[in-house]
């Protein structure tokens, strides 16, 4: 080989060794579909057991269906949207993890290269997710979510503020999925706002059609 040939070989593989070096290799097996083993909304811990700040509380009591999201045909948000009886189906790649709902077709990346949220990304209900492995325990940080993203139907509300975001933790034993979602918001609450849920693997599981018609939620 030539000299030119190479060098340009040398640049080759390093660019490549640099491109994965920041990829994180699953640490346990989350692929396939996935069946909510919690009833509706479970997972939400007494109302009054909740640490609002005062200005979390006006929030808090301002609330009213037309605020709910999903009564718009409007995707839920983190950690709302994790706990509805829809099946999920999760797969996973050596970057990132996606997380497949039936519920609004939603679909979902959990990026697992090292990256952060860029500065360019827009605040919306799913917000920006990116994970990594602390042993057999998925950890998701999620930010860059709007203030639409009520953290429950009964009103627990979320800011929206640069300092706010939902830690997931998920943790597979035998076929059941267990996670815990802290949401930290300082604007609205003293202390982290914890719900948790858990999924029955569904190895012939099926994510059916979703449809959302506005009228049949009473908003308009």
């Amino acid at each position: 080989m030539n000299p030119v040939g190479r060098i340009a070989l040398i640049v080759t593989v390093t660019a490549v060794a640099v491109h994965f070096t920041g990829v994180a290799y699953a640490q346990a097996d989350f692929e396939g579909i996935w069946n909510p083993q919690h009833p509706p909304r479970m997972g939400q811990p007494d109302p009054a057991s909740v640490r609002l700040t005062p200005e979390g509380q006006a929030e808090y009591e301002s609330y009213g269906p037309e605020k709910d999201p999903t009564l718009r045909c409007l995707m839920p948000g983190i950690p709302l949207g994790l706990v509805d009886p829809y099946p999920i189906e999760i797969v996973q790649q050596d970057h990132q993890i996606l997380l497949l709902y039936e519920h609004f077709h939603q679909v979902r990346r959990i990026f697992m290269d090292g990256r952060e949220a860029p500065d360019h990304w827009l605040p919306s209900i799913g917000g920006y997710s990116t994970g990594h492995w602390e042993g057999e325990t998925l950890v998701v940080r999620t930010t860059l979510m709007s203030p639409d993203n009520y953290t429950w139907t009964n009103g627990f509300p979320y800011s929206g503020d640069e300092d706010a975001y939902v830690i997931e933790r998920y943790r597979r034993d035998g076929d059941e999925l267990t996670f815990t979602g802290e949401v930290h918001d300082p604007r609205y609450y003293e202390e982290p706002y914890v719900v948790n849920g858990r999924w029955n693997f569904a190895p012939d599981g099926e994510i059916w059609e979703y449809e959302c018609i506005p009228e049949f939620g009473g908003i308009q």
